[in-house]
């Protein structure tokens, strides 16, 4: 029968909630990503914009169990993926710990709204 829906949408959950904590310690400057003093502005937004695009997404996960919103926020992670490897083009260093890390972490999360998105709710619409 497989993993209850509610499982893996609160464990997917707690996973974009770890990588918007993720995110906003970047955004704050705790945690190090490299790059120079002048990134800072930069970092702060960038930090916030993603530590809360991610925090939404938990809050989603846990709220609402619809078809639509896992096929948004599977092509969201997606886009995150791609967004890393091209800009690593233009970084110093290219790849980064955090980075690296983020990536990794993100993997349940993809696979979680890939399964949701696939498999759909048999209480809502599809």
């Amino acid at each position: 029968m497989g993993m209850p829906r509610l499982t893996i949408r609160y464990g997917a959950a707690a996973v974009a909630a770890i990588m918007a904590a993720i995110y906003l310690l970047i955004g704050l400057g705790v945690l190090n990503v490299g790059g120079t003093d002048g990134d800072r502005a930069f970092l702060w937004v960038f930090g916030a914009l993603a530590g809360g695009a991610f925090l939404l997404g938990a809050i989603l996960l846990v709220a609402v169990d619809r078809r639509w919103v896992w096929v948004a926020g599977l092509l969201f992670q997606v886009f995150v993926y791609w967004a890393y490897v091209d800009v690593s083009k233009t970084r110093t260093p290219p790849f980064e710990t955090w980075g690296i890390t983020l990536r990794i972490v993100q993997l349940p999360l993809l696979v979680a709204l890939g399964y949701l998105a696939i498999r759909g709710s048999r209480l809502a619409p599809r």
